[in-house]
């Protein structure tokens, strides 16, 4: 009987034991087993102008271009090389765009793409963010897992851009149009806001200085690098978008006419069914191309041709996230208009006003960088409050003393402009409010200045400002600025509103 008990016992043990073994493996799986994925893997999905002349070391050149896969497992390395300098990657998870953008160098050490992940099914996209550092090469990922068949389906359309260095994504990251390559971008820029509005693939074929002739030189190109043939007809394109003209300004209208002719000559031989849309921005130089472009494509007597326009008034720098999701949703409006297109909302804010109102003027939105619409949004002593007692929500803007915020929208000179702000102060601050009219040109002085200032206390007050814009002008008015500011104490500013009639 004892001995009896004993293998009872002993059995229990084991048992219990076997339970145990199982609870931890539950709770702590076992890493997944690594596998390697070669660049030819008929699993990975690209997208760009990628020169695959060497299926096991591919190569790409402008931003935008990206690889997709579909893993089960829990972490990602990716072999990445630049062949000059430096560039920029952006990571997406599940559809999450990752907030770290991964620096790649022409060093060959693998960069860890996503790690930590729960073992599950994930869908992973690698963004090549910019194009500074010459060609990028991709030797291959290592997977913590094992790489599936991507079910996701491909977009329908495809667009190409064709641009200079607002559509390069230069200071997309960077209200005060900083140069500096940690601030430029690609995934947020116009180009790839429109693309996934209109369920679009893309490539953004643009540089900073670009001018209509030295695009069209390059065009047809694998990038500004390679200069082998990139075949257009890998991947159809629906439309073609040309941003090009700003840096040509000088050279004269007789002469940009004649660039644009020369280049649209070729570029309908290689799209020779695709829509061109000349997309030109207004507002920024009393001789920009803007104000021909229409009449360009009138010369061209081509059914599917056509232009629009977007207004450059945003402190007349390069535009940065917010800026670029208004000129996405011009673009897509006028894709749905001309080409019957569905279309979605933007996914990042847009810092355009609508309707004669200012955009976001509740401080509800942020673009990814941070900015808010309102220029400065990111300077010291502005703060963009979230919590449960603004005067129109759950967020506001703080103003402390000296600090400033502006917003310009379109304007003429018949326009009478009102706008209605809500404002406190805690500690006897006032708000300035300012509008103000401007011409065509850049850094040209306001054509006429109103301000207002208004004493504040500690509870909610809504403020009205009514303006009539100069009717007779040396220049015409082209925009409206509106500013508030803080004097003496911190000022609270929420729920403004902007009519334009």
């Amino acid at each position: 009987m004892v001995q009896r008990r004993r293998v009872v016992i002993a059995a229990g043990l084991l048992s219990l034991g076997a339970i145990a073994v199982a609870l931890y493996r539950r709770l702590f799986p076992s890493a997944p087993a690594q596998s390697t994925v070669a660049p030819d893997h008929p699993d990975l999905r690209y997208t760009g102008r990628w020169d695959r002349t060497k299926p096991t070391l591919p190569s790409v050149g402008w931003q935008g271009a990206q690889i997709a896969f579909v893993f089960e497992g829990t972490a990602v390395t990716a072999r990445l090389r630049t062949l000059s300098s430096i560039d920029y990657l952006l990571v997406i998870v599940d559809g999450v765009v990752q907030p770290e953008r991964l620096r790649i160098s022409p060093d060959d050490a693998p960069i860890v793409i996503a790690y930590g992940l729960a073992n599950a099914s994930h869908r992973i996209q690698i963004i090549k963010e910019t194009a500074q550092g010459g060609d990028m090469q991709f030797a291959g990922l290592t997977v913590s897992g094992t790489i599936m068949a991507d079910e996701t389906p491909a977009p329908h359309r495809h667009i190409v851009f064709f641009g200079d260095s607002n559509l390069a994504g230069e200071s997309l990251l960077h209200e005060e149009n900083n140069g500096d390559i940690t601030s430029m971008g690609c995934h947020h820029t116009y180009a790839g806001i429109t693309a996934r509005i209109c369920n679009a693939s893309y490539e953004n074929v643009s540089y900073g200085g670009a001018t209509i002739g030295s695009i069209h030189s390059i065009y047809s190109q694998l990038s500004q690098q390679n200069p082998a043939p990139w075949d257009a007809q890998r991947t159809a394109a629906d439309v073609i978008v040309i941003d090009l003209g700003s840096n040509d300004v000088v050279k004269g209208e007789k002469a940009v006419r004649t660039a644009y002719h020369s280049f649209l000559d070729d570029i309908r031989k290689t799209y020779p069914h695709a829509h061109i849309v000349l997309y030109n921005s207004y507002g920024w130089s009393f001789a920009e191309p803007a104000n021909y472009s229409a009449a360009v494509v009138a010369e061209r007597n081509d059914a599917q041709m056509s232009a629009a326009r977007f207004p450059w008034f945003f402190e007349q720098w390069h535009g940065c996230e917010y800026d670029h999701a208004g000129m996405a949703t011009i673009l897509a409006q006028h894709l749905a208009k001309t080409l019957g297109w569905d279309i979605q909302p933007a996914d990042v804010m847009s810092g355009y006003g609508q309707n004669g109102n200012v955009a976001n003027g509740s401080f509800a939105e942020s673009a990814p960088f941070g900015g808010f619409g309102w220029r400065y949004g990111l300077k010291p002593g502005v703060t963009r409050m979230t919590d449960n007692v603004g005067a129109d929500g759950y967020h506001y803007v703080r103003l402390a003393a000296g600090a400033r915020i502006h917003q310009p929208n379109p304007a003429t000179n018949d326009s009478t402009i009102t706008v209605t702000v809500a404002a406190r102060s805690a500690d006897g601050g006032s708000l300035v409010t300012t509008i103000d009219f401007r011409n065509q040109a850049m850094y040209s002085e306001p054509l006429s200045t109103e301000s207002q200032t208004r004493a504040l206390n500690a509870e909610w007050q809504t403020f009205t400002m009514t303006v009539q814009a100069p009717v007779q002008t040396t220049t015409p008015v082209f925009h409206t600025r509106l500013t508030f500011g803080a004097n003496h104490g911190t000022v609270d500013v929420d729920a403004v509103q902007m009519t334009t009639v």
